[in-house]
């Protein structure tokens, strides 16, 4: 089905044109670029809105393995929603006009979201229920999928404590939602004292501020000197240490980033003789181990929680998406209340 109004021949898009680790915002230029055209059962989509993720900012700094050209330069852009403008030879499950989200997009041939058009194949599409905000729409996938990730692979009892660091995040957040959905208890690491009611607003059971409490002593206070089910880091460094030895017997500790660190210290003997697990968990090999139906249920459970209010993303400041680098340079500083988006 094609379109009515035929779009311009050009497009602005936001390019990665040399890896920048020290300053990422350097990384990136805006420019021009041809608006491609769908093939056979692809979908041409005008994109709307686009979050800019911390794995983003991994992707422009070259570090990330889901954002991998082939050369330079190149579309980063993980996520974000947008309506179908055209539809290729032999795709019409989706209306002109229907606003979709894609899993995945084509960040990892640098054919990313920070552009204004994007075509993917049909079934990589999703429909946006008419509910949801563009902001909530637009995120979607990276953080609270992760989030379900994490809860399904710890597969805690009712009751149990989950442990997390950076918990005042946008993912953080969500964890401490879809925790609370299910029955199980969080524990939440934050650096600043005024997170503490906040966190607790929205449904944590304990909060730990690690600039004036011993994140070990008081976790396993919490849970009676048994310590936490499981936990997940995005942080690294020592806060990586501190969350390991914080865990039961047996349990596992989850990184997902590295905020602060590239790398960890634990206590070996922590770890063998309590039997506990160390491991990385990267959304898209999770999603990849599932058989396909369940992969497609897990999206749809998750786009039912967003959609029922379980989960609420917490957003933050706008940009044009001519504006890429202020919104980059801002995603990395401190206390910045919440998700930046590129608009446009």
């Amino acid at each position: 089905m094609a379109g009515t109004n035929q779009p311009p021949v050009k497009q602005t898009a936001v390019q990665v044109v040399k890896y920048n680790f020290d300053v990422p915002a350097d990384a990136i230029e805006v420019g021009k670029l041809d608006i491609p055209q769908p093939g056979e059962k692809e979908v041409l989509i005008r994109l709307i809105l686009r979050p800019v993720n911390p794995a983003d900012i991994f992707s422009i700094q070259g570090v990330y393995p889901g954002f991998r050209p082939s050369s330079l330069p190149a579309v980063p852009g993980l996520e974000g929603v947008g309506l179908v403008d055209r539809n290729g030879p032999g795709a019409s499950k989706f209306e002109v006009g229907q606003r979709v989200v894609a899993v995945p997009w084509r960040a990892v041939e640098g054919l990313g979201t920070w552009q204004q058009y994007v075509v993917v194949p049909e079934s990589s599409l999703l429909a946006v229920p008419q509910s949801l905000t563009d902001e909530t729409a637009a995120q979607f996938f990276v953080n609270p999928v992760t989030a379900y990730g994490f809860l399904e692979s710890f597969n805690a009892p009712q009751g149990e404590y989950i442990l997390q660091s950076a918990a005042g995040s946008v993912l953080g957040r969500q964890l401490i939602q879809m925790a609370k959905h299910r029955g199980v208890r969080t524990i939440n690491v934050v650096r600043r004292e005024e997170q503490k009611q906040e966190l607790k607003d929205l449904g944590a059971d304990e909060v730990i501020c690690s600039t004036t409490e011993d994140v070990v002593k008081r976790v396993m206070e919490i849970t009676g000197g048994k310590g936490a089910f499981g936990a997940v880091d995005p942080v690294g460094g020592e806060t990586t240490g501190k969350l390991l030895s914080s865990l039961r017997h047996g349990g596992a500790l989850y990184i997902y980033g590295a905020m602060e660190a590239f790398t960890f210290t634990c206590s070996i003997p922590d770890v063998l003789f309590q039997n506990k697990i160390v491991a990385g968990f990267w959304l898209g090999v999770w999603l990849a181990s599932l058989p396909p139906s369940r992969k497609q249920q897990v999206l749809e459970e998750v786009m039912k929680l967003l959609e029922g209010g379980v989960v609420t993303p917490f957003h933050g400041r706008t940009f044009e998406l001519e504006h890429a680098k202020e919104a980059v340079a801002h995603t990395q500083e401190k206390a910045r209340g919440g998700k930046a988006f590129l608009k446009g």
